[in-house]
């Protein structure tokens, strides 16, 4: 059974790397269709970024199509078709090491992975703000740290459960979302006809976006659009990758567009530009347009709706370290599962443990809503580098594995490699403009550009060194032992299973 669990020797192209071959045999499948929309949404789509979009005013909104346009759209396509190619658990690594080697595989791994460390040090203060929201309540600054840790551990414990079950929770979830869009669309069309806009409506801000004084909208945008890659990373779990891969990035699209749009819209009907909160504002909005109680409530909704995109961050995320410790990245630990969920424990303890650190590291240096939009930003930089890792291999698979595109039937970019080149240059083109609106733009108007670059290049130049620690380290301590033995718990683990 080891032997089977081991990847061929690469001494040709299409040699199984080990992480298409031993999650076959012992991760279970069980992502429908609608499951992955589900978990598309929750990792893509953060309802809080419209609270930072709503303050830009009308202008945001062209700026949301801009983003889609010339980033969600072309890495939707790029990664429905190379998830289509390799359907395998890794994602990201998979492409990127089938067309660019190893090294570069785990370059584009790493800057996938790191965001879910920095989003899950970000993500209990969300859900935090929420409730003291729903209470009218403050904390002192001790207490908030505790209890965002509470948080984080609570969604850890949660993230450690069967994905089954875990999917289950996301897919009711996910319908509650719908609900809270509408309640929030609906209360702002109401006031907006009552009262009017809180932001007076300008055709020219609704339909041209303002680079000149709203840029920094732009790299908000692509931070609440990236991500469209990683519900790949558990390929392996996918009922059927070619029937389900690209549907999930259709409905997941045309779901997360609508939720941002009629959020952000909400909000800039209800509340003056200067008295949206960064965070809250989205739900802020229903103590004024919404009637008593309403506001309360939601905030609560939401902030469930936060715990519960978090732990599927939790969930996806873990699957790279699993993938990184199968070859032989990381320590052979970090590959174990666990034999009743076959969740990879150690992958997500060392995330938490990893995002717990910055929380209390970050939060104890600034107030609680401005880390929160310094680690986005932060994040923003690393992720929207790992969309690279996606774009390129598209161009390289067509010319590397140009007889498979011949001889096999799967969804793929129409036009040939004239739409090819095309998706590639816009995704790249958009990409490059995200990862500078990102670093140069504050996206909080009381913090200046110098500041904002300060912290946010301070975080990414931190999870880049980190990188370089990870890789040379953990691969050093990784070989020494042997890939038989590093499989050999693994093969125990199917053994148990024949037996029953």
């Amino acid at each position: 059974m080891t032997q089977e669990l081991e990847a061929a020797p690469p001494s040709h192209r299409d040699a199984l790397m080990t992480t298409e071959l031993v999650p076959e045999q012992v991760l279970p499948k069980v992502m429908t269709t609608f499951g992955l929309t589900a978990t598309y949404v929750f990792i893509i789509c953060w309802i809080t970024g419209s609270s930072i979009m709503a303050a830009g005013g009308w202008t945001a909104i062209p700026m949301w199509v801009l983003g889609i346009l010339t980033f969600l759209v072309p890495a939707g396509m790029a990664v429905a078709e190379l998830g289509n190619l390799w359907p395998g658990e890794g994602g990201v690594y998979i492409w990127a090491t089938r067309t660019m080697g190893e090294t570069w595989g785990f370059i584009g791994g790493y800057l996938s992975w790191i965001p879910v460390v920095l989003n899950s040090a970000s993500s209990p203060a969300i859900v935090l703000q929420f409730v003291l929201l729903a209470f009218h309540a403050e904390l002192g600054l001790t207490l908030t740290i505790i209890l965002q840790l509470v948080i984080l551990w609570a969604v850890i414990g949660l993230a450690l459960a069967k994905l089954a079950a875990n999917q289950r929770i996301m897919n009711f979830v996910f319908v509650v979302y719908w609900a809270l869009t509408a309640v929030i669309f609906i209360s702002g069309v109401v006031y907006a006809l009552s009262h009017g806009s809180a932001q007076p409506f300008s055709a020219h801000a609704a339909l041209v976006p303002d680079f000149a004084g709203a840029g920094f909208l732009y790299g908000t945008v692509l931070l609440y659009l990236v991500g469209v890659e990683t519900p790949y990373n558990m390929g392996a779990e996918f009922l059927s990758v070619r029937k389900s891969g690209p549907k999930m990035v259709v409905w997941g699209s045309v779901a997360l567009i609508l939720i941002y749009l009629l959020t952000t819209l909400g909000t800039i009907m209800v509340l003056p530009a200067d008295q949206i909160n960064p965070v809250t504002g989205v739900i802020g909005m229903l103590g004024t347009a919404a009637p008593k109680g309403v506001m309360e409530v939601s905030a609560i909704v939401l902030a469930c709706i936060v715990f519960v995109a978090l732990m599927s961050y939790q969930v996806t995320y873990s699957r790279l370290v699993f993938v990184s410790g199968l070859e032989r990245h990381l320590p052979r630990i970090f590959t174990h599962l666990n034999p009743r969920t076959r969740n990879p424990v150690t992958a997500i303890l060392i995330q938490g443990v990893l995002s717990s650190l910055i929380l209390v590291g970050l939060y104890s240096q600034s107030s609680m809503a401005n880390v929160t939009v310094f680690l986005q930003g932060g994040l923003s930089i690393a992720w929207l580098i790992s969309g690279f890792f996606f774009l390129f291999p598209v161009v390289l698979a067509r010319k590397k594995y140009a007889d498979r595109y011949d001889s096999e039937k799967f969804w793929r970019i129409p036009g040939g490699m004239v739409g090819v080149w095309f998706t590639v240059v816009v995704g790249t083109l958009g990409t490059i403009g995200g990862i500078y609106y990102s670093f140069a733009k504050s996206w909080i108007k009381d913090v200046p550009d110098g500041t904002w670059m300060t912290w946010t290049g301070s975080i990414a130049v931190g999870m880049f060194l980190l990188g370089v620690v990870v890789y040379f380290f953990g691969r050093r301590s990784a070989h020494k032992t042997s890939a038989e033995d590093a499989l050999a718990h693994l093969a125990v683990l199917e053994l148990k299973d024949e037996a029953k």
